[in-house]
């Protein structure tokens, strides 16, 4: 089932400036989709027309299979967008006002209202914020509030804009986390990112919007991250970054919290879609086994070892002029020892090589 299409969809802001051009896509039911691009290429824009905030200036959306308009208030049940900025979106007395508004204005009452803003508070870890005023937290504790008000209403299409912008890195991993288990639940996902280290761990598909304000690629993430060319010209990565950028962010989420009220909170569990379990040898995009992976990486290891090893005796040298000659001879020994990688990749590469017969 097609949750939203968008169809050459322009918008542009009173002021004059473009914010989109013609932009297509489509999202399917339980998909989560990554959209990247940096500062102004119009993603956060994106969202506000897939949430029915701004109406496309040319082009149509359709939401559900009908016309996107103004959002009832069934569709505001199902889709909930968190802001970049958590200040515009909280505004009540307190947290605990703030979890129990989405579900009261949705015609909950009772016990239902008390137990989802119980659930929330829970699932983020956040209990001791209860009764504190919103505008009296930390940019983070700010950030897990306003994510815990677009859960309150239980959405089944949930729209991020920059989700772990302003969070410290434990925080990060926690709503890397808990996107990752909204995944497993069936949830239909929209991230707007300029981060691209969480790409692959939090999304099946990604699109690239170009400072021109147009789809300039769509592709699953691991394909947009091998793409260097695709990523300078976005001005996502800088001509140093490119050379690791696809690799150097990878981390593992492994050990994925369970969200022991995650169930419960947000309907039944779907297995179906969800992160990879360990053992698994298919990534999350289904494009690369991990011994593929691998084999790339012992390449590009290879291919710029020796460039390390150079920039290693550079510094020696300068080191050596300085007048530090310990710190010299030191830095020319991790040269030495980085030039001997060269033939311990090579003997890898041939035990991939090999595996792969």
């Amino acid at each position: 089932m097609e949750i939203f299409g968008v169809d050459k969809v322009s918008y542009t802001y009173k002021d004059g400036r473009k914010a989109l051009d013609a932009v297509s896509l489509g999202v399917t039911a339980g998909e989560s989709l990554t959209i990247i691009g940096t500062n102004g290429s119009g993603k956060s824009t994106l969202l506000y027309l897939l949430d029915g905030l701004l109406a496309p200036e040319s082009g149509k959306i359709t939401a559900f299979g009908s016309p996107l308009g103004k959002g009832s208030t069934e569709f505001r049940r199902k889709v909930s967008l968190l802001f970049q900025n958590p200040q515009v979106q909280l505004f009540s007395l307190s947290v605990w006002d703030e979890l129990r508004f989405g579900p009261l204005q949705l015609g909950l009452r009772g016990e239902e209202v008390e137990k989802r803003a119980s659930d929330i508070l829970r699932l983020l870890g956040i209990e001791s914020l209860k009764d504190r005023g919103p505008w009296n937290l930390s940019g983070g504790e700010m950030k897990k509030v306003a994510i815990g008000a677009c859960l309150s209403t239980n959405p089944d299409v949930i729209l991020l804009d920059e989700p772990t912008t302003g969070l410290d890195p434990r925080s990060q991993v926690e709503v890397i986390d808990l996107i990752i288990a909204l995944r497993k639940k069936g949830k239909t996902i929209i991230t707007a990112t300029h981060d691209l280290g969480i790409i692959e761990d939090i999304s099946d598909r990604t699109v690239v919007l170009g400072e021109d304000h147009r789809v300039m690629l769509e592709e699953t993430p691991w394909e947009v991250l091998r793409n260097n060319g695709a990523l300078l010209k976005a001005n996502l990565i800088h001509t140093h970054a490119h050379r690791h950028s696809w690799y150097v962010h990878e981390h593992s989420h492994s050990g994925i919290h369970e969200h022991e009220h995650l169930p419960e909170l947000i309907g039944p569990e779907d297995m179906s879609k969800g992160p990879v379990q360990k053992g698994d040898m298919q990534t999350m995009s289904g494009e690369k086994t991990d011994m593929e992976r691998l084999r790339i990486l012992l390449e590009h290891w290879m291919e710029h070892n020796q460039e390390h090893a150079d920039t290693y005796l550079q510094w020696a040298e300068k080191a050596r002029i300085s007048g530090d000659a310990g710190l010299s001879g030191m830095l020319r020994e991790i040269a030495v020892e980085t030039k001997k990688m060269n033939a311990l990749f090579e003997k890898a590469k041939k035990a991939l090589g090999g595996e792969k017969n």
